[in-house]
């Protein structure tokens, strides 16, 4: 068969000279046809960048109950075979020592209680909008306290009772130094005055992404203030934030999330401008931990607070209010841009 059609193939002569036998040429026909391709592969990118309505957008109604990133087994996914976590490796014993410590987003509070047991700071919370994992950080006391009494006992003690758990006579010492508490730290409009506790540092782990998708730009920037009102003279922010990519892949669980992502302005990289308008002095990245994953590969940045006390100059933005920061803000932004693209490179490296 195969040689009956080459056989039957007619050869054909082409005239360069001759115009219309150059169009006939096989040659041209296939330019013609990557031609046409191109054309259509163009018009459908177009129609991926115009924006789909939330009404015919399928929402993953599974996944609807982690659209605060609150995934009980988070801990398992980033540290497999209960691995420390390697985001430890870059705090510094000075940072918590004798310290009031905020953990925002503890999930199940592996970081917290080990920063509580290892690190001897004063006081340290952890806060989570999920009041199960909440309850289950809770339980985690008990076990890392029983991992130092457990050679005393035998294990069936533990199996039938439960993890050992004692009071200590040291109030700043574990475990009496810390404490779990379920609560939505993204500040409201009326609570722009609300702040009524302090701390020395403030943890901000892989929380940005979901406060951004859930609350917009409004919202990160209404938790950044807060943070900063929340912090003494002197303090520290320690901060690490998911990619812009990472939002992506996040954006159809709710209607509201996959409304807020298409209004988001402000991306992950110019986070340390921001900070710097609203009254942060220094910032410099401690790190960016190596991980199996790449998503996981997140730098962590820490920023100071001035000695002196001062107040920011941004007032709280109303979750309803699609404005976002003052002119004069944006127009630093807007110069800082050269800026924050050299620092979305370094931390790229």
């Amino acid at each position: 068969w195969y040689q009956r059609r080459v056989r039957a193939t007619p050869i054909v002569f082409v005239d360069k000279s001759d115009p219309l036998c150059l169009k006939r040429s096989p040659k041209r026909k296939r330019e013609r046809k990557n031609s046409r391709h191109k054309s259509s592969a163009s018009t459908s990118e177009f129609q991926e960048k115009v924006p789909i309505s939330a009404e015919s957008v399928r929402f993953n109604e599974k996944a609807k109950k982690f659209c605060y990133g609150n995934y009980s087994k988070y801990y398992g996914y980033r540290n497999p075979d209960k691995e420390q976590d390697v985001r430890l490796q870059y705090f510094d014993d000075s940072f918590f020592a004798g310290k009031d410590v905020l953990d925002l987003g503890c999930n199940i509070g592996h970081i917290t209680l080990t920063i509580a047991k290892e690190y001897e700071p004063k006081k340290i919370v952890g806060v989570d909008i999920d009041g199960n994992l909440i309850n289950v950080a809770r339980k985690n006391i008990r076990r890392y306290l029983s991992k130092e009494k457990s050679s005393k006992f035998p294990v069936s003690m533990q199996l039938c009772y439960g993890p050992l758990f004692g009071q200590g006579s040291n109030e700043n010492k574990f475990p009496n130094n810390v404490t779990f508490r379920k609560e939505n730290w993204v500040p409201l409009v009326e609570e722009s005055d609300a702040v009524t506790e302090m701390f020395d540092v403030i943890l901000c782990l892989s929380v940005t992404k979901w406060v951004h998708l859930n609350w917009g730009d409004d919202g990160i920037k209404n938790l950044f203030r807060k943070m900063y009102q929340s912090i003494r003279p002197g303090g520290k922010l320690i901060l690490e934030c998911q990619h812009w990519k990472s939002y992506a892949r996040r954006k159809k669980l709710t209607p509201a999330i996959y409304k807020n992502y298409g209004e988001i302005q402000i991306l992950p990289h110019e986070f340390p401008q921001y900070l710097m308008t609203i009254g942060f002095v220094d910032w410099q990245t401690l790190g960016t931990p190596y991980h199996s994953q790449k998503g996981f590969r997140r730098p962590i940045w820490i920023f100071s607070k001035p000695a002196t006390s001062g107040s920011a100059t941004e007032p709280i933005l109303s979750p309803d209010n699609n404005s976002s920061a003052p002119s004069s803000q944006q127009s630093s932004l807007a110069t800082s841009s050269q800026s924050s693209s050299e620092i979305s490179v370094s931390h790229s490296q």
